[in-house]
């Protein structure tokens, strides 16, 4: 038994082993989205804890019945000066023009936002064990919600 809980540990603060997942959805144009809460993952290429964030709280948004059609979730490289999105102001940005605004210097940095861009909390910086990360997700929706 204690070797399954230490191959867990390994592999759960290992950043190779998570290394190289597929990204989430991109943000085209967020003023024209309908949901009342809008998640987003700032990442960087190649961040093993972002594709943690991704697999273990992120994913699973979409199945779960409480967020289904009220939650989105996107991904955006905050290092990325090509791809473009308009925001919920209807500028148009990129991932680097606007982690600045928003103060996004870390990966993986997880926001939240009400359906008018209004920011929900402090962010979610780093990755952190699940059941503790979720919770925190959890409540920053729900704060999305209610503003």
């Amino acid at each position: 038994m204690k070797a399954i809980w230490l191959l867990f540990l390994l592999t759960w603060f290992s950043p190779a082993f998570a290394a190289g997942g597929q990204a989430l959805d991109f943000p085209v144009n967020l003023q024209q989205q309908k949901s009342a809460a809008v998640v987003v993952l700032f990442s960087l290429p190649d961040c093993a804890y972002c594709e943690k964030v991704r697999q273990q709280s992120l994913r699973h948004i979409h199945k779960d019945p409480n967020y289904k059609g009220k939650v989105r979730v996107y991904e955006i490289e905050f290092s990325d000066d090509k791809r473009s999105f308009v925001w919920f102001d209807g500028e148009t940005y990129t991932g680097q023009s606007l982690s600045k605004p928003l103060n996004v210097k870390f990966s993986p940095t997880v926001m939240v936002f009400n359906a008018q861009g209004a920011v929900a909390g402090k962010p979610l910086l780093g990755a952190s064990l699940p059941e503790f990360y979720g919770a925190y997700l959890d409540d920053l929706i729900r704060s999305a919600w209610a503003m």
